[in-house]
């Protein structure tokens, strides 16, 4: 299939998860797992692709009508209703939508500050699931005082989960709960450590906030990450950073949500943040590097998705072109954008939505039309080869 009938399919696909609710209960409220991930693709395609019977807008008063926080999820951004509230920040912000964000929100940041300071007490500071994850959509109301209030609070107790040590500052913060591992250890990760973390500081610091301690614990988690690197190898492709240091494995995938890119593109946003160019070398190293593992094995993937997948590397390689105008980046985009619509399988049978993707060894092969696994974010990665300029759904993804 080419891009455009791809695009297409995938949008067809959405509007039947949503009219047949082809989705687990308790992921209503998720942006990543759940609709809301498929109605941001509807807005895109409808606005880049074809507006001809344009459906997102009466979706989206369709979902909100029903959004409720529940207890299990509550106000976590991978699957409570802080995803929701940032789809429509970001739908507001970018123009896709025009209504009173200030009313709509002015509720949620009350109660998503009250459950925020819950998940600090409990040192739970991941992005998708803890006071991270929460925080990235506060920084769009840091006017507020109650919010910088908020924020500041969140620096001082990131800084006292962190311990210096002897190669930097160590933010050992994630839990392996699939282990008998029971404190925290240290992952170079988007999704659930430390390159989400410097990167909320930096955008914290630029705001204004705690700025000393802002730049403290970036510069030296920023140590800390660089000595951790694995030997390089220059005839072997392989990971240059672990993605957990747990002691079991140095290795990592190319991928958003651990490892190498995760790296690069926190030193890259901190390094504009704070003006360090000497970041922006060592992640421009760091990607450089990475271009040798340009094969699905080298790379460690398996399937298309946007997490750990062809159409994620994709996503980081074209970034990293805009930002930089390196055509190596642009080259590196287009192959993994090829690769990608190469891997993709659509399901012939009524009822199942979606693209062929690998969820583990327990359930294996699936379909999966969300944003984080699913055919969702491999639309919108693929949309964005397709335009000539940078499409900021990524914004999700902590990207841009």
């Amino acid at each position: 299939m080419t891009a455009g009938s791809t695009l297409t399919r995938i949008y067809q696909d959405h509007l039947k998860v949503l009219a047949n609710k082809a989705y687990d209960p308790y992921y209503a409220e998720s942006l990543f797992k759940g609709p809301w991930g498929p109605l941001l693709y509807l807005f895109y395609y409808e606005r880049y692709v074809d507006n001809s019977a344009p459906c997102a807008g009466s979706w989206l008063q369709t979902l909100y009508a029903d959004l409720q926080p529940q207890p299990v999820a509550g106000y976590a951004y991978c699957n409570g209703i802080t995803g929701p509230f940032w789809l429509l920040q970001h739908l507001y912000q970018h123009r896709f939508i025009d209504i009173d964000i200030a009313e709509l929100s002015a509720s949620y940041i009350t109660a998503a500050i009250a459950e925020s300071e819950q998940q600090l007490s409990q040192q739970n500071f991941d992005f998708l699931h803890g006071s991270a994850g929460i925080c990235h959509l506060l920084l769009a109301y840091t006017h507020q005082e109650a919010v910088r209030s908020h924020l500041a609070s969140f620096v001082a107790a990131l800084l006292g989960a962190s311990r210096m040590t002897g190669q930097g500052r160590s933010l050992p913060v994630f839990v392996l709960f699939e282990t008998p591992v029971t404190a925290g250890v240290d992952t170079f990760s988007l999704a659930h450590g430390t390159c989400s973390l410097v990167i909320l500081l930096s955008r914290i610091y630029q705001a204004g906030i705690a700025r000393d301690t802002c730049r403290q614990v970036i510069t030296e988690c920023i140590d800390f990450m660089w000595h951790h690197q694995n030997p390089r190898q220059p005839d072997t492709p392989h990971a240059l950073f672990p993605g957990i240091l747990d002691g079991r494995a140095p290795y990592s995938r190319l991928s958003w949500c651990y490892g190498d890119f995760n790296v690069a593109l926190a030193l890259w946003r901190c390094g504009l943040a704070l003006g360090e160019s000497r970041w922006q070398l060592q992640s421009l190293d760091i990607m450089h590097y990475t271009l040798r593992r340009n094969t699905d094995q080298a790379a460690g993937i398996v399937d298309a998705c946007l997490c750990h997948g062809s159409s994620g590397i994709a996503a980081f390689y074209r970034h990293f072109w805009y930002e930089t105008g390196e055509p190596a980046f642009r080259d590196a985009a287009l192959h993994w954008h090829n690769n990608t619509l190469q891997k993709l399988v659509f399901p012939d049978q009524p009822g199942v939505y979606g693209i062929r993707g690998w969820e583990g060894i327990d359930k294996q092969w699936e379909y999966c039309w969300d944003l984080l696994d699913g055919s969702s974010g491999v639309g919108l990665s693929l949309l964005s080869q397709t335009i000539d300029k940078p499409l900021p759904w990524d914004e999700a993804f902590l990207l841009s």
